[in-house]
């Protein structure tokens, strides 16, 4: 393989379900492609393969879309040409004498977003009713088998809760100046302002959770403000003593006992808010557990969008928005769209603050984490491992075992983990029911590690009986665990919540990719052990290049990562 004179090799990693959506692509254009990168001097090519099933990714419209929607999504002309695309593509590099490594994505397996309740559909399978309608566009084994994905806690209370009709609702707000992280080594403060008057909010009603229609009944506005104890969607503390919140109670509402979805929105100036903890439903019992969302559905078609609600085709969604100009903008989206809860969970850094315009509450909590398949279920291990020998026997000259995906966005994810394999193995391992008494989250993330180390060293067996070889996604964090949803962390929302042994995963693995973004300042203290571990078994270490993500692609970058001894590799992404 060419390297730098330091040893540092370069390979490109193309993501082909993004490729097949952009334009249309049959043999020739796959061909063109795989030229241009052996022109470049490339003698190995990373594919992340398409799953089977065509399952959802980072973007509802990237998806299996019918060509005659209006959404310029080419997927589903590019099948029609290629046939199977990962062949195609793979095909492709040999034939020009590159290797071909696949980039395997067991947890990529759709389920992402959903459509309202009962909506129209481009192809009416595997959906099923969840918090804010009906969840799709998974992959093959979860359309068959959603019951396979991983399960929140049991709270048969929680449930019984969650039927009540709403009778208020609750909105507070940190009116007192504080940070929070933003990044790496940097903060954003908020300075806000306590409101003089009570905020003018207005509420508007769903049953489908895709168009609202205004409140106009009775409602009792009642602001204060209070000392309260601010935690994050996990139940952490966010400061270590209380703060001044100004308190909104909404009173006095008839709700009709059916509905299951309001929408507020703010007419003043947007205030701080940790939505998930901060915004509450009330019942004539007792509070009910919401689930609350600033983010609203974007229509792909501007054709279907100027259709009723009712007779739109749904399925072809852009990127949920959350922030808009003016309220009545955004009271014009959500009645029109309605809202996408648990989108990005609590999003990339620090503790979750929201100050949007509008708010989305729902009454119950997620049963699943999405499209996130349980790794504890035999069948679903079994299933990877098939896909595995379809590798093996298509060519590819190894896998590159990516743990990241788009399919598991909940904000509490220490919630999850509690299939009924996971909860026998943690009463085997500490005596303790799960599902009757607290349990530890990071040792539910380990366990569930535990049962993608069985697939890790089948798969290793089957790679190298074939002659090929296991590449494993690993970070920092599988060294230094801890509960936090920031960008690297277990909990970050593109992250499967699965706690990797590192040590066994790097004696299994022939070379290692540290998952890691680092946003345009590399930092070699990462994963220091992982590293060291694989470079005295003289497996080679690759870091990832984001080229348009991280802006990594410049010299100060990459002349830093030459620099480094432990790492022999960069995929440019």
């Amino acid at each position: 393989m060419k390297t730098t004179a330091n040893g540092t090799a370069f390979a490109p990693v193309v993501d082909i379900a993004p490729q097949l959506a952009v334009s249309t692509h049959d043999h020739a254009r796959v061909r063109r492609e795989m030229e241009l990168l052996k022109a470049f001097g490339f003698d190995r090519v990373y594919f992340v393969l398409a799953n089977p099933g065509y399952p959802q990714f980072s973007n509802p419209w990237l998806a299996l879309v019918p060509p005659d929607l209006g959404t310029e999504n080419h997927t589903f002309d590019s099948i029609l040409q290629l046939g199977d695309p990962n062949f195609a593509y793979l095909h492709a590099c040999h034939e020009l004498g590159m290797e071909a490594w696949a980039v395997m994505k067991p947890y990529e397996c759709g389920g992402g977003s959903t459509v309202p309740h009962g909506a129209q559909v481009p192809f009416d399978h595997g959906r099923v009713p969840t918090i804010g309608g009906d969840r799709i566009y998974f992959d093959a084994l979860l359309t068959q088998h959603p019951e396979y994905r991983v399960a929140r806690r049991p709270d048969p209370e929680r449930e019984r809760l969650s039927r009540q009709p709403i009778r208020a609702i609750e909105l507070a707000f940190c009116v007192e100046p504080f940070t929070d992280g933003s990044g790496h080594s940097r903060e954003v403060h908020f300075d806000p302002t306590c409101p003089d008057n009570i905020l003018n909010v207005r509420l508007h009603l769903s049953h489908d959770n895709g168009s609202y229609v205004p409140y106009t009944g009775p409602i009792i506005l009642i602001g204060t403000v209070e000392k309260r104890e601010i935690t994050n969607a996990i139940g952490q503390p966010v400061f270590p003593a209380a703060r001044d919140c100004h308190v909104l109670r909404i009173q006095g509402l008839e709700i009709p006992d059916d509905v299951s979805y309001v929408a507020v929105t703010i007419d003043d100036q947007p205030v701080p808010t940790i939505p998930q903890t901060m915004i509450r439903l009330f019942g004539p019992e007792a509070e009910i557990p919401a689930t609350v969302a600033p983010y609203v559905r974007t229509c792909g078609s501007a054709s279907e969008q100027s259709k009723p609600v009712a007779e739109r085709r749904w399925g072809i969604e852009q990127q949920p928005r959350s922030h808009f100009p003016t309220v009545e903008d955004a009271a014009t989206a959500f009645s029109q769209n309605g809202f996408e809860f648990e989108w990005h969970g609590s999003g990339f850094w620090g503790q979750g603050w929201r100050q949007d315009r509008a708010y989305g509450i729902a009454r119950g909590k997620l049963p699943y984490m999405k499209g996130t398949p349980c790794e504890a279920i035999p069948e679903v291990r079994q299933y990877w491992l098939d896909w595995v020998d379809r590798c093996i026997a298509m060519g590819f000259d190894g896998i590159d075992m990516r743990l990241q995906n788009h399919s598991g966005m909940v904000s509490d994810y220490t919630e999850f983990g509690y299939n009924q394999p996971i909860v026998d193995r943690y009463r085997e391992l500490h005596g303790i029911d799960i599902c009757q008494a607290a349990a530890d989250p990071l040792e539910i993330m380990r366990i569930r590690g535990e049962f993608f180390a069985q697939f890790l060293k089948e798969a290793a067996d089957s790679l190298h009986a074939a002659g090929r070889k296991l590449q494993i996604h690993l970070r920092h964090a599988h060294e230094a665990p801890k509960l936090s949803h920031d960008f690297n962390e277990l909990g970050f929302w593109a992250m499967p919540k699965v706690w990797l042994d590192w040590e066994q995963a790097v004696d299994l693995a022939d070379e290692i990719t540290l998952k890691h973004y680092y946003h345009n300042q590399y930092r070699p203290a990462l994963a220091q052990g992982i590293r060291e571990r694989a470079n005295a078994q003289g497996k080679r270490v690759w870091i990832h290049c984001y080229i348009a993500q991280g802006r990594e692609l410049n010299d100060t970058f990459l002349d830093a990562v030459d620099a480094d001894a432990g790492i022999a590799g960069v995929l440019l992404y």
